[in-house]
């Protein structure tokens, strides 16, 4: 656990808003690669980047602040934007950056589906790199385990005689889960973050694979991300230990319903984009005809 990369005075560089936004910059690089090969004005694609990162950070502070309400507070409004701390929800970032790249395309009369096809799948990439500031923050962790992998987070500060501050699965198994008081590290917990990382690391490669290899219709990339996407994090969240809020008698947490939501809309938008490609393609030249 790295929250801080360094100081320079007063001001903090922290680990977690570096990495997404090394995250957010691998990505544009290598969509405005793609995007001039397949004969698109890399510069839109920059310009639409800027505005779903904006867009989009601001909506999964938003869905955050809507499932965790109790740690807001009008008294202090400051931490509402507090976001190098953590406190982002992925789910919330889909809605608003979706309707930014459709604005895009409106305006700059693109191709919806070949626009999707390079931008899919480089949304994992981004996303890895910023699960890995996840990581170094110490949030979004996993349940307690015995696994030979399983990570401690540290306590913060590390002097026992002081109340700790820093470190959310720490903090969580200090004051819940019985974590003796002169306690340095937590208890074991599944690197639920470095899961996603590997997850989301194949899911890019995947996506770049079937789309180099394979191309069974325009657009294919994006519906493929969401089945995907939605799959792996439905099951993450069984080991997740932030304590996500639940549903439907606790079995469920409200990621694992917004994951159904993007399953499904994945496979009808696969079947619907499958179809039309199936009804503009050319008729066969080779149909016979009655008048022989």
């Amino acid at each position: 656990m790295w929250p801080t990369l360094i100081k320079i005075g007063p001001v903090p560089l922290h680990t977690y808003g570096l990495m997404i936004a090394i995250g957010f910059l691998a990505a544009v690089y290598f969509i405005r690669r793609d995007a001039s090969k397949a004969g698109i004005n890399p510069e839109i694609l920059t310009d639409a980047a800027f505005w779903v990162l904006l867009l989009g950070l601001t909506g999964t502070r938003l869905l955050y602040i809507a499932m965790y309400p109790d740690q807001f507070s009008w008294r202090n409004p400051m931490e509402w934007f507090a976001i190098w701390k953590g406190g982002l929800v992925f789910h919330g970032a889909l809605p608003p950056a979706i309707a930014c790249v459709l604005y895009m395309i409106h305006k700059h009369k693109l191709k919806t589906w070949v626009v999707a096809d390079v931008v899919s799948p480089y949304i994992p990439l981004g996303h890895a790199l910023g699960r890995l500031g996840c990581f170094l923050n110490g949030c979004c962790y996993g349940t307690r385990t015995d696994l030979p992998w399983a990570i401690p987070f540290p306590r913060i500060p590390a002097d026992p005689s002081q109340t700790p501050v820093g470190s959310p699965a720490f903090l969580d198994h200090y004051y819940g889960e019985g974590l003796p008081r002169d306690a340095l590290w937590s208890y074991p917990v599944h690197p639920t973050q470095l899961y996603s990382v590997l997850a989301l690391l194949t899911i890019s490669f995947l996506l770049l694979l079937a789309k180099n290899r394979w191309k069974p219709f325009t657009g294919f990339t994006f519906p493929l991300y969401l089945m995907s996407y939605g799959a792996y994090r439905f099951f993450v969240e069984f080991v997740r230990g932030d304590h996500n809020p639940r549903h439907l008698g606790g079995r469920f947490t409200d990621q694992q319903l917004m994951c159904v939501i993007m399953v499904v809309a994945g496979i009808v938008l696969w079947v619907v984009l499958s179809r039309r490609e199936k009804r503009l393609s050319p008729k066969s030249a080779h149909s016979i005809s009655p008048l022989t």
